[in-house]
């Protein structure tokens, strides 16, 4: 229930910073690179954590995001002669794979076009001098404050519903209480919003801005 009414990024923006790569294919590093960076992958000198990249002579390391594991492309010149998956703490290789699609590393972006839309908009929705606010510096400065992801609406001219990521012939089992469930996520949505509402230091946007209605 909370899943459906969570309001998500447009299909285009995943779309637009979602590719594939595969075993044979002709790789340019630094095009790579900008487009990881754009992705909101961070560039270090070693891969730990998902959302990472990393670049050590012939072998590109990547940790997409939504993988249990972090996958280590074997360059051969400008072509990936192998891909596989690899232990972050051993840095051992493992399983082989023939190819790898990578999703965004965030569900919003933190570029200078897109900071200035949200600055845009947080000032518009909310009153006060907002620039003393972390939720407004943080983005300002390039980085990602914690629990920007309730601001998501803020970033994007419009926002999605998981129904419009999913094929339009898809058949769907409702379970008998989902209707219940929609009503009483939603009684939680509007509960801790009264609760919190009230303080300066991190304004809210209201239930209806973060989320679909049941």
């Amino acid at each position: 229930a909370d899943c459906l009414l969570t309001r998500l990024p447009p299909v285009s923006y995943v779309s637009a910073r979602s590719f594939a790569l595969e075993r044979g294919a002709t790789l340019a590093i630094e095009t790579l690179r900008r487009r990881l960076s754009a992705a909101g992958y961070a560039s270090v000198s070693q891969v730990s954590g998902p959302g990472e990249f990393a670049l050590r002579g012939s072998l590109f390391d990547v940790w997409p995001m939504g993988t249990e594991l972090p996958v280590r492309i074997d360059l051969l010149d400008d072509r990936i002669d192998a891909l596989r998956h690899f232990d972050p703490e051993t840095q051992r290789s493992l399983t082989a794979i023939d190819a790898l699609r990578l999703l965004p590393a965030r569900e919003l972006p933190l570029d200078a076009d897109a900071a200035r839309e949200y600055r845009r908009r947080f000032r518009l929705r909310f009153s006060g001098d907002v620039a003393r606010l972390e939720l407004y510096r943080g983005v300002s400065e390039g980085i990602a404050p914690p629990g920007i992801e309730y601001y998501l609406p803020l970033f994007f001219p419009a926002t999605a519903s998981l129904m419009e990521y999913l094929p339009a012939d898809l058949v769907l089992a409702v379970d008998a209480g989902l209707e219940a469930a929609l009503a009483a996520s939603w009684q939680a949505l509007g509960a801790r919003y009264e609760q919190y509402r009230h303080d300066l230091e991190r304004p809210l946007l209201a239930p209806e801005e973060i989320c679909i209605s049941p």
